[in-house]
């Protein structure tokens, strides 16, 4: 197994693909090996050739990072743009490299470059290339005496596996790091990296351009042209990912692990009972500094947990150590509250149980600019509130219902009433008689005793 990425091709790269010119086993099935021995100077020249013709795209295929060959798309100035690849390292051969490469340039081709169909020519000996293409979409479309010309549809190209959902708001301090968390991964399957950016102040969609050119084969880029607020610029990104599977890391946060995608995917794989499957993670706190693992009450073993403890215990996992099912109805009117994570594991909790794997491969970041972890407890509480008199509304069961109104009652012991102002008290006042009226006599109580 493989870690492949594609990136733009480099001058430099002329050290190590001069000398693949010149092996004929590479060139055997081709109609364009070179007619001369090819240096490292022909070689620089025809790289940088290449790149100042604005009707291709031509990228580097690293494996392991390392560079390994070369893939590209020409004539994209006329109706039948062609791809074209070869992998130059022959230790790389036979490992999965060409097809990972495949998938992400046309990946690239469908989302960037907004194209409709790709086109190639392979030659009628080359049966493994063949079929490699066609297990990546390609059908044949003519044959002739020495080649086939092969296309895709692109609207046809097979779905990743997995959608990483990256919400990105003034992230720009943070968001290498959660950036490069993701493209650690090394899996067995493709993946596509989905970023909502809601109209930063800071350089974070700079960030994003500058990741998507450097690796277009991943990036599926949201940009809003205003701030459209955390909600719905959350409904949105839903909606884009279409993997069979999620997994969440937004922008101030990051991933430690790179088996951490193979691990969620293999256990809800074997897990036909589970919807969504978490792990541990480590709490990095931006104002002192301290890294310590996270106290939401995991047990040292995996296991599974379902709906009833969640509406019992509250929140038992962080956001970036999600990955679940894409089975769940998003257009949902549940999703219109702030504390939207909490409401998709409930969503999810209906679908299936909570798979849980002990590992730390994550970190939360809890920081000033971070939508929930410096907030204020009245904040924290009242907002939390909010989104659990949401699901009561809208369950039909008696027993989660009941739960969730005994979680509510949990919540509002928590707050110090003589610690609010006027408009958080009347708040605070019109909720608890929406959620459970009877307790407004025992909120009475504590507050005579509080000012006595």
């Amino acid at each position: 197994m493989c870690r492949v990425l594609i990136r733009p091709l480099e001058e430099l790269d002329a050290k190590t693909s001069y000398a693949w010119r010149n092996d004929p086993k590479i060139w055997e099935f081709t109609g364009s090996r070179p007619d001369r021995e090819i240096t490292e100077e022909i070689e620089t020249e025809w790289i940088l050739k290449a790149l100042s013709d604005p009707t291709s795209k031509r990228f580097a295929i690293l494996a392991d990072d390392i560079y390994v060959g070369n893939i590209q798309l020409t004539h994209l100035n006329t109706e039948k743009p062609q791809y074209h690849i070869f992998i130059g390292d022959k230790s790389f051969w036979g490992k999965g490299v060409a097809k990972r490469a495949t998938y992400q340039i046309l990946y690239f081709a469908s989302k960037v470059l907004k194209l409709t169909a790709v086109f190639l020519e392979v030659n009628n000996l080359n049966i493994s290339a063949i079929k490699a293409y066609e297990s990546c979409g390609f059908r044949q479309i003519e044959k002739k005496e020495t080649g086939s010309i092969m296309s895709i549809m692109l609207d046809t190209l097979y779905k990743p596996t997995v959608s990483i959902f990256v919400m990105v708001y003034n992230h720009a301090k943070y968001l290498q790091e959660c950036l490069d968390g993701l493209l650690i991964q090394d899996c067995d399957f493709d993946y596509e990296i989905c970023v909502g950016e809601d109209c930063s102040l800071d350089e974070s969609r700079v960030i994003l351009q500058r990741y998507q050119s450097l690796y277009p084969g991943k990036f599926n880029l949201l940009l809003h042209e205003k701030n459209v607020g955390a909600v719905k610029n959350q409904n949105m990104l839903l909606d884009m990912c279409e993997g069979s599977y999620i997994a969440i890391c937004e922008g101030d946060d990051y991933w430690t692990d790179p088996f951490k995608l193979q691990k969620q995917v293999d256990f809800l794989k074997s897990n036909n009972d589970c919807n969504l499957v978490y792990h541990r993670a480590m709490i990095y706190d931006e104002d002192d500094k301290v890294l310590v693992p996270e106290n939401l009450g995991n047990h040292d073993v995996e296991g599974k947990r379902t709906l009833e403890e969640l509406s019992t215990n509250g929140n038992f996992m962080h956001s970036p150590t999600v990955m679940f099912r894409n089975n769940i109805n998003f257009s949902s009117e549940l999703l219109s509250v702030v504390v939207g994570d909490y409401v998709l594991w409930f969503l999810n909790g209906e679908k299936g149980k909570f798979g849980f794997i002990p590992d730390y491969m994550a970190v939360y970041r809890m920081w000033n600019g971070s939508v929930w972890g410096k907030k204020s407890l009245f904040k924290q509480s009242y907002h939390w509130l909010l989104m659990l008199e949401k699901l009561i509304n809208y369950t039909d069961s008696k027993l989660i219902r009941r739960k969730l109104i005994d979680q509510a009652v949990t919540v509002c012991e928590r707050i110090g009433l003589t610690d609010l102002n006027a408009n958080e008290r009347n708040s605070f006042i019109m909720i608890v008689l929406r959620i459970k009226p009877v307790y407004i006599f025992t909120l009475f109580k504590r507050f005579i005793k509080s000012a006595f």
